[in-house]
């Protein structure tokens, strides 16, 4: 499998993710205890998305002919990185 095929395949288990995830947090909040199942798919999800949403934002700004293109990317990617770090924490 290669770069666009895996690319759909991670697309395809974070979509999955959410689903399963949405269902648990339905079907357990009576159990708030079994609430941190559904968070943690949750967390997978949104890594996956985020990852795929990055891959394609680079390949945008490598195809720009303006490093200017790039540098914020980096940044953006960074920011992202950081924030969603510290609200996991």
């Amino acid at each position: 499998m290669k770069g666009k095929g895996f690319i759909n395949l991670l697309a395809y288990f974070a979509v999955a993710f959410i689903a399963v995830a949405l269902i648990l947090t339905k079907i357990f909040s009576a159990f708030p205890r079994l609430l941190s199942v559904a968070s943690a798919l949750t967390l997978i999800a949104q890594i996956v998305a985020y990852s795929i949403t990055a891959v394609y934002a680079f390949y945008f700004a490598k195809s720009k002919k303006h490093i200017a293109w790039m540098i914020c990317y980096v940044l953006f990617v960074i920011a992202i990185i950081v924030f969603f770090v510290l609200g996991v924490i």
